[in-house]
């Protein structure tokens, strides 16, 4: 595509963003990964159960909603509890501690993660982040290939919502059955069709528009004194934790 049909990526995307960004997306980022990282390596409950506590209220200080957060974390309880359960129960009844112990750290070590990805993804478009990773010289096949999974992601859950408003229309009854068993072959056999029609219909579109495997991206925004302040305090904050488990403990 010749320039004039480019606009970039930040541009495209411009009625998206809040009206102040509160942190330049790069240092975000290595923030929030220098933070996760380290939280994997602590292995206490004391200081991991600090470190959720930490990673709660600094996203709180720093914009996500309490409603946002809690909504996002509740879909991570189901994956904990199946993950967890068969983990402190496998010695059998009653649990022994030291498995106690284990699924503790799991799901703290998730819960913190988990919260900590959520600030950095969340509170700041999807456009940006990408943007920022190229920034950080992250190959342009990675960021495409994520924006796009990104962008049909929600074309594919509306498809599964039209096939369910569908199968509750015709009064379809869901209980596991062979012949329920046979529709949810179906319809996943036609959902999976759909998708390999739809990813070779936009191939060829982006072929025809010249598409050469990356997406037009804005110059990095300038890294302010505030920006800098922000993303030294979680790293900050897990060594200082590091060091307490290493040396004093």
């Amino acid at each position: 595509m010749g320039g004039d049909h480019h606009t970039h990526l930040s541009e495209q995307h411009s009625s998206h963003r809040p009206a102040a960004q509160p942190w330049e997306p790069r240092t975000k980022l290595v923030s929030g990964i220098f933070f996760v990282f380290g939280v994997i390596s602590v292995n206490d409950l004391r200081l991991l159960t600090g470190a959720l506590l930490f990673a709660v209220l600094f996203a709180l200080w720093a914009g996500l909603a309490v409603r946002q957060l809690i909504k996002k974390l509740l879909v991570l309880v189901p994956f904990l509890a199946l993950m967890s359960l068969p983990l402190i129960f496998s010695t059998g009844i009653p649990p022994a501690p030291d498995r106690l112990i284990l699924a503790s750290l799991i799901v703290l070590k998730a819960l913190t993660a988990m919260t900590f990805t959520l600030f950095v993804f969340t509170n700041q478009p999807i456009e940006e982040m990408l943007e920022a990773m190229e920034h950080l010289r992250v190959p342009a096949v990675i960021t495409t290939t994520i924006y796009l999974a990104y962008r049909y992601g929600f074309l594919f859950v509306h498809e599964m919502q039209t096939t369910v408003r569908a199968l509750k229309s015709r009064l379809f009854d869901a209980r596991i059955s062979r012949y329920s068993l046979g529709i949810y072959g179906e319809l996943s056999g036609g959902l999976f069709i759909k998708s390999l029609n739809r990813s070779e219909t936009v191939y060829r579109a982006m072929t025809a528009r010249s598409f050469q495997g990356s997406i037009p991206i804005g110059a990095p925004r300038q890294v302010a004194a505030a920006d800098w302040f922000k993303a030294a305090i979680p790293p900050l904050y897990i060594i200082s934790l590091i060091i307490i488990e290493q040396v004093v403990l």
